[in-house]
């Protein structure tokens, strides 16, 4: 027993978690106070605005950058030590961001009446969607920097990078929105994505931009990120544009200020999920690229499933016992009914990570047509009961089950091509 113990303790895993922990407890102290100001000074209005700005620009950084982050990721794990290879996975997907990158900033600024429409309901905030235009190379680069941190395991820079965005992200946050309202929220969140390129940049000494990053596109390399390129898109843009869709329906069909304690729900859930999302960002999927034999893989995915699933339950618990106190503490008066609705959200976090870690085992091992396909069916599959539900249903407690109902189902399909399919990975 003691011996299983001392072996947890001291794995790699367990080291990066904590780790990642430290920057990630910031990030989470940081949304606490970002998210008090925002509930105080703009109510559920201002949360569901900056709920539809955060899932544009999710979408925007996957496709300015052509989804190459994941790649970058596990490529630059897989050829850390190869240097030829890894000159040129870093110079095709440096050039990939950066071309890509401008060629969006230029269709947003061709388009911004229709996108800020489509994203605010409003085409008032046409002036945010060209000022994002002008910062989309920076917010793409950023993006490169990060992945090839990740990748190259420089874990400690990757992690310096992150504290400074939540750092930035609370002093601009607090600063804008109380002279400025919804407005400044979403000024401050656009300033961070972009002046945290400046943070990467410093850390990215080791990268040898000389020496391995030059304007040049590699055929191979190039046919290797697109591997992952159109799952990672595909799951970048589905989701995401589903909580946008969903939103909108919730302020028309019903008001803003339900789509704002809706907006609040993910944002109180996702505090506490940072915690392990985080962990398995950085470690499990650059763990898994290194691996080559199905024992090994099923060895990481069993174990790792023991610390984040229980980990996911115990912190999901601690959340619904202390839920009177926190949601007022963390938000205000105004979202109190999150209070009657959160369990609801907690059983679709823990298959949200279940799904997470299956997820990150296909992926690593290329299986990227099953994912394409099950991203796209439970992507429609959460669109569809959220319509239902919304629109025949005027309670939160009815229509916050399309989110458990989709995790679950999901989650399931992968724990099936997992286990009948795996002996041919």
């Amino acid at each position: 027993m003691k011996s299983v113990f001392k072996n947890v303790v001291q794995s790699q895993l367990v080291k990066v978690s904590t780790f990642t922990s430290v920057s990630t407890i910031i990030k989470i102290i940081s949304s606490f106070i970002s998210a008090k100001f925002l509930a105080v000074f703009t109510g559920p209005a201002g949360i569901a605005m900056l709920g539809q700005l955060t899932n544009f620009i999710t979408i925007l950084i996957q496709v300015s950058t052509a989804a190459t982050g994941t790649g970058v990721v596990k490529l630059t794990g897989e050829y850390r030590k190869d240097e030829a290879q890894l000159k040129r996975v870093l110079s095709t997907s440096f050039t990939i961001n950066l071309f890509f990158s401008i060629f969006i900033g230029i269709l947003l600024i061709l388009f911004y009446p229709i996108i800020s429409e489509f994203i605010f309901i409003d085409a008032k905030y046409g002036w945010l969607v060209v000022f994002i235009a002008f910062c989309t190379p920076l917010i793409a680069i950023n993006n490169f920097i990060l992945s090839a941190l990740n990748g190259l395991q420089f874990f400690k820079k990757y992690v310096y990078v992150n504290i400074w965005a939540s750092i930035i992200s609370l002093f601009l946050t607090i600063l804008l929105v109380v002279f400025y309202k919804i407005e400044g929220a979403l000024l401050a969140y656009v300033l961070t994505q972009s002046t945290i390129f400046f943070v990467s940049l410093f850390h990215s000494k080791v990268i040898k931009w000389k020496q391995n990053v030059l304007l040049s596109i590699d055929k191979v390399t190039l046919k290797e990120l697109s591997h992952f390129s159109l799952y990672v898109i595909i799951s970048a843009f589905c989701f995401p544009f589903i909580q946008i869709l969903v939103r909108t329906l919730l302020t028309e069909t019903l008001s803003i200020t339900i789509a704002g304690i809706w907006e609040g729900v993910n944002r109180v859930s996702s505090m506490y999920l940072l915690l392990i999302s985080s962990a398995i960002g950085v470690y499990f999927f650059p763990k898994l690229s290194s691996l080559k034999t199905k024992e090994e893989i099923s060895y990481e995915l069993i174990f790792a499933n023991k610390i984040f699933i229980s980990g996911t339950v115990f912190l999901g618990a601690i959340l619904l016992l202390l839920k009177k106190w926190l949601i007022p503490l963390a938000l205000s008066n105004e979202f109190l009914p999150i209070n009657e609705v959160l369990y609801i959200q907690v059983i679709g976090d823990v298959f949200s990570i279940s799904k997470m870690l299956l997820l990150m085992v296909l992926l690593s091992r290329g299986k990227t047509s099953i994912l394409i396909f099950a991203e796209i069916i439970f992507s429609a599959l959460y669109c569809v009961l959220n319509y239902y539900f919304i629109n025949n249903y005027t309670s939160l407690s009815v229509i916050l089950w399309a989110y458990p109902i989709y995790t679950f189902s999901y989650w399931l399909f992968l724990l099936f091509w997992y286990k009948t399919k795996f002996k041919n990975i």
